[in-house]
């Protein structure tokens, strides 16, 4: 019982950090919630091991949609969503996500593993190029978005990701407003996590059929836990997203990425 207590808080605090990136940066989650219950699973060994990595990544997607939802909807309330460059984006989102959370199925969780921790490292550096990065003048043609909202659906897809890493770079290049791309980039992570936890869901069917509170490669009591401190922390993020010195906390989010990714590997 104290094991269970425990893991429960550990869901609770992923979530609720989560929720805080979602709502001040834009992220969706993925790169905490990942890693986090990479963690938790091995140690409660719920969860068979070969089957982690994928587990990880479909959770974290189900639980991305009750965040990303309530981000948005705080979002909403305090400006205003620039619809049209969603358009853009989604279709292309949606279909990379299904092509990666079919790819996912296929590749041995230590790869993904490591895949992820390459990820978090060019995470890293890509957010620590994004603090100096200026803003575009125009935006690029429609095949362009289309190929990159395909690479970072399938991306994400592959990983368990919301995208928002890669979007909110793309979305500086592209011109938009800084205060304006949490919003674009957590409804593109909705995208995700819609498309990508029923995609997991199918995928891991047969896997999973054996343990308890599974569907697929999705475990719902980490996402019932972390979706609900996830979606109660994501407004509070919001809200922060206009006082605090974003550009400051993108520093401290850097060195935790690089020890997420030392702590994958090792």
């Amino acid at each position: 019982m104290t094991l269970s207590i425990s893991h429960t808080f550990i869901y609770i605090l992923i979530g609720i950090f989560a929720g805080l990136m979602a709502g001040i940066l834009g992220i969706g989650g993925g790169i905490i919630v990942v890693p986090g219950l990479v963690f938790v699973f091995q140690m409660t060994q719920e969860v068979p091991n070969q089957f982690i990595m994928h587990v990880a990544a479909g959770t974290s997607l189900a639980a991305m949609i009750f965040t990303s939802i309530a981000a948005i909807s705080a979002h909403a309330k305090l400006g205003t969503i620039q619809w049209p460059v969603f358009n853009n984006l989604w279709p292309g989102i949606a279909l990379g996500t299904v092509t990666g959370a079919a790819i996912a199925e296929f590749i041995p969780a230590q790869w993904l593993k490591i895949i992820f921790a390459a990820f978090l490292f060019f995470a890293a550096y890509k957010m620590y190029k994004d603090v100096h990065a200026k803003r575009g003048k125009k935006a690029p043609g429609a095949w362009i978005d289309k190929i990159v909202s395909f690479c970072i659906g399938l991306k994400s897809g592959l990983l368990g990701v919301g995208g928002g890493v890669l979007i909110i770079p793309y979305l500086t290049y592209c011109g938009v407003a800084v205060r304006k791309i949490a919003p674009v980039s957590n409804l593109c992570t909705l995208t995700v996590a819609l498309v990508g936890s029923v995609a997991f869901a199918l995928t891991g069917w047969k896997d999973m059929a054996a343990v308890p509170y599974a569907t697929g490669y999705v475990f719902w009591p980490a996402v019932l836990f972390i979706a609900i401190s996830s979606s109660i922390f994501a407004p509070v993020g919001a809200k922060l997203n206009y006082i605090l010195p974003v550009e400051q906390l993108k520093y401290g989010f850097i060195v935790i990425l690089l020890l997420t990714a030392l702590k994958m590997l090792f």
